[in-house]
């Protein structure tokens, strides 16, 4: 009767006031971390090349692109905009672990750039892990964020990122919940002065019947979210992520496009484009290709069709993803590597964290 319960609700609020909330918590839980804050970009380069995170040929791949490189990646780490977030570990002004993510589609950010280096009797690459994960958890809920479904890639071979987020998705077995896709990747060549396509092929926009067909496809192949994350609607009045990453002066959109033979669907094309370097593997600057039905498509004819896709990129060499990988072994082509996509839906983000306590031993507190 002499006592008095009260508390607070947070309905929603902007990502800046939640990131500065969980910055002071924390640096309260460890003060070596910092949830959106300013980076020193001296820093940041050194800790991404002493990391093996930028090697020689991705370097390369940039290198002619630097100053726009550099002026993109001063923005997202000092001017702090709303489509981008970054958790680092830092000790006397050196990082020591990484882990960012950029919102990709409407209603989807892409977790990227985890990396870590050893720190005495500490797990870096585990400690921005788990405030992500606690950033992220707290956050779904809220409607302004826009944030149903978080997404990342990373190749097998990649042992941490194979465990953790790979082993989720085995152990869970509902890829309605958390999907894995993978993807075979190579760098490729845009063709000059290409010829009108053969007679009895067409490529256009995705119209919404090709869309239902890939639609089952994806079901039937896939089971996964990727489709459903890429579609989710916005909200009534919502700003779309394109004005969004403009205003913010950023690059983001997409389009889909269709490539038939004699009005059957063979494949549909997702063209990505952002601004060059803001995901260091170009997922998010590439073309990803669904092979619907490959009895007709020859890697030549689907060479032509992604190179009239890839004017818009303006350079002679893109990424490009091809599911499903048997794609490529079929027709004799040589990938450079598998990609693994993840999706999760939010509304089991809870699952993944239990998950990663359990297997991993780590504690949320």
């Amino acid at each position: 009767e002499k006592n008095i319960r009260y508390g607070i609700a947070i309905l929603d609020v902007d990502i800046h006031s939640y990131s500065r909330i969980n910055h002071i918590l924390g640096i309260n839980a460890d003060p070596h971390v910092s949830v959106s804050t300013a980076v020193d970009m001296d820093a940041l380069w050194e800790f991404f090349f002493q990391t093996g995170f930028i090697y020689p040929k991705k370097y390369n791949a940039f290198h002619m692109h630097r100053e726009h490189f550099v002026k993109t990646y001063r923005k997202l780490y000092q001017e702090n905009p709303g489509i981008a977030r970054h958790i680092t570990y830092e000790h006397n002004g050196k990082i020591y672990g990484h882990m960012s993510m950029v919102r990709a589609y409407e209603k989807a950010w892409l977790i990227q750039h985890h990396a870590a280096r050893p720190m005495e009797n500490r797990l870096p690459g585990f400690s921005v892990l788990k405030h992500m994960m606690l950033f992220l958890h707290g956050i779904y809920t809220l409607p302004s964020a826009d944030l149903d479904y978080v997404m990342c890639y990373f190749r097998p071979d990649n042992k941490f990122p194979e465990r953790v987020f790979g082993g989720f998705a085995r152990d869970l077995k509902n890829p309605q919940q958390c999907s894995l896709d993978q993807f075979s990747y190579l760098t490729f060549t845009v063709q000059d002065d290409l010829p009108q396509l053969s007679e009895g092929w067409l490529l256009s926009e995705t119209s919404p019947n090709q869309m239902w067909e890939l639609d089952n496809f994806y079901r039937h192949i896939s089971g996964g979210l990727f489709l459903q994350a890429l579609q989710a609607p916005l909200r009534a009045g919502q700003e779309p992520l394109t004005q969004v990453a403009d205003r913010q002066g950023f690059l983001r959109k997409w389009s889909l496009h269709s490539l038939s033979y004699q009005n059957n669907l063979v494949c549909v094309m997702l063209v990505n484009q952002s601004d060059f370097g803001i995901n260091l593997s170009e997922i998010l600057n590439s073309i990803k290709v669904f092979v619907i039905d490959d009895r007709f498509l020859s890697w030549e004819m689907l060479s032509q069709a992604v190179s009239k896709l890839a004017i818009v990129f303006g350079l002679n060499k893109i990424p490009l993803l091809i599911y499903p990988s048997t794609f490529c072994e079929s027709k004799g082509v040589t990938i450079e590597k598998h990609y693994r996509m993840w999706v999760v839906d939010m509304r089991y983000s809870n699952l993944f964290m239990e998950y990663v306590q359990r297997k991993f031993r780590m504690k949320y507190e």
